[in-house]
């Protein structure tokens, strides 16, 4: 959907209201204390507000939603779901707070709660040809003089150095990707994501990286390519599959994009959640806007204040 049809259909509270509305209560409004169907109506001077007949509990359309609770308008909020789940281009919350005339830490906080609402809670694994690969992302090493020493006879640090994650992510050819901040690259920490989201009947393609080789030994087929070599492409004379992890490395670069071009560095700690914003453009790009923002309503979960920042 383009940006001038969204401001048509969605411009004002009440009409995201009428949409929520629809998608929780396609059979009928239902109370979400006593479970009532079709025995509710709205108040005549706050239309925001539903009280059911039976219990005669006042309830919202966002009671129950990550939205529960908020002050913002509705239309902020199906714009902030709109300007963070499409489009090529990740946006900062500087251009959000620009946006939706809000405070930056208002608009700080909602990026995190629309990208929590669009975390992925299925089950569901990685299936067929699975690439893996790792890297580092979050900041650049400063150079500095190894002959410069400190009191202590240490090599000194200068410059404001700032901590690097290393993410890992498992994407199916020409399909759905998951990436998750790990500690390190060795097997403790490698294996378990990767068990975790692969399905034991995949073809897992990687690099050479030693941990790797734990996992694709429970898998139905592993296969790897040597960068150490200069192999980045192969064919295998058994599948006759082109062997590489090129669409990996795509996600990965798309990964530092994102950071470099709009947000510059983000903190470890949040790191989980910027990526699950790129995992949900990467595996979402195809589908409709509608698609996306039913999926965020429904499906996602709502994050408090305390602990966003806990």
């Amino acid at each position: 959907m383009e940006l001038r049809a969204f401001q048509s259909r969605f411009s004002t509270h009440e009409a995201c209201r009428a949409h929520l509305e629809a998608l929780r209560w396609s059979s009928g409004v239902t109370c979400p204390k006593c479970g009532v169907t079709d025995a509710a109506h709205r108040l005549a001077t706050r239309p925001d507000i539903w009280r059911c007949n039976a219990c005669r509990a006042d309830f919202r359309a966002t009671d129950g939603t990550p939205m529960e609770g908020t002050h913002l308008p509705l239309n902020a909020w199906f714009l902030a779901i709109y300007l963070l789940a499409t489009g090529g281009k990740r946006i900062s919350s500087n251009k959000l707070k620009d946006r939706l005339g809000v405070s930056y830490k208002t608009a700080w906080f909602l990026g995190h709660r629309v990208r929590q609402m669009l975390v992925d809670g299925s089950a569901t694994k990685l299936t067929g040809i699975v690439e893996a690969d790792e890297t580092s992302i979050g900041g650049r090493k400063r150079k500095r003089r190894d002959d410069d020493e400190d009191q202590t006879g240490a090599p000194s640090h200068r410059g404001r150095g700032r901590a690097r994650s290393t993410v890992l992510v498992a994407v199916e050819r020409k399909a759905r990707a998951k990436a998750k901040r790990i500690a390190s690259q060795g097997i403790d920490d490698i294996s378990p994501p990767i068990w975790a989201c692969i399905s034991p009947g995949a073809t897992l393609m990687t690099d050479e990286l030693p941990a790797y080789n734990w996992i694709g030994r429970k898998l139905e087929r592993h296969l790897k390519v040597h960068h150490a070599s200069e192999e980045y492409v192969r064919t295998d004379a058994r599948t006759g599959s082109g062997v590489h992890v090129n669409t990996a490395a795509c996600f990965n670069r798309q990964t530092k994009r994102s950071i470099i071009g709009v947000r510059h560095w983000f903190s470890a700690k949040h790191c989980d959640r910027y990526l699950t914003e790129i995992s949900v453009r990467w595996n979402h790009r195809r589908a409709s806007f509608s698609v996306r923002i039913d999926h965020a309503l429904l499906s996602g979960r709502r994050l408090l204040w305390k602990d966003l920042v806990a």
